[in-house]
């Protein structure tokens, strides 16, 4: 289950209405009902907020999320980088996808652990105030 006060508009999550999972984009967010709109497809359904549960992150994700990865010595260093624009994600470990920098200019962000996809959506939006979007 997600936390409520995670959800955004425009974050990728898993919704359940009973043995169908669908994964889709967040729509409108009610705190007041807790209750979340979420589109799959050509249809949007309102998803009580304990039957979403997050999208894990991946590295084919970032292809879907737009990203390229470069091969530029200078960003990505030891490991390997993926560039959108001025937005880098860094894998500075060889092999070790759980350790991520985040760089945007002139702010950086490390990251360790397991990270979900909305929870990415949400640094690069805190980051660039640009929502990031699957193409």
């Amino acid at each position: 289950m997600i936390k409520l006060n995670e959800i955004k508009t425009g974050d990728i999550v898993n919704a359940r209405f009973e043995d169908v999972v669908n994964t889709g984009e967040v729509q409108q967010v009610d705190h007041t009902e807790r209750k979340v709109l979420v589109s799959h497809g050509d249809q949007e359904f309102w998803y009580d907020v304990e039957n979403l549960s997050p999208v894990p992150f991946t590295m084919e994700s970032l292809g879907r999320l737009g990203f390229t990865a470069t091969d530029d010595p200078l960003i990505k260093g030891n490991g390997t980088a993926y560039v959108k624009g001025p937005f880098i994600i860094q894998f500075p470990l060889p092999g070790d996808h759980k350790a991520i920098h985040l760089i945007y200019r002139d702010e950086h962000r490390d990251v360790n652990g397991d990270i979900f996809l909305h929870q990415l959506q949400n640094h690069y939006h805190s980051m660039t105030n640009f929502h990031l979007e699957l193409v």
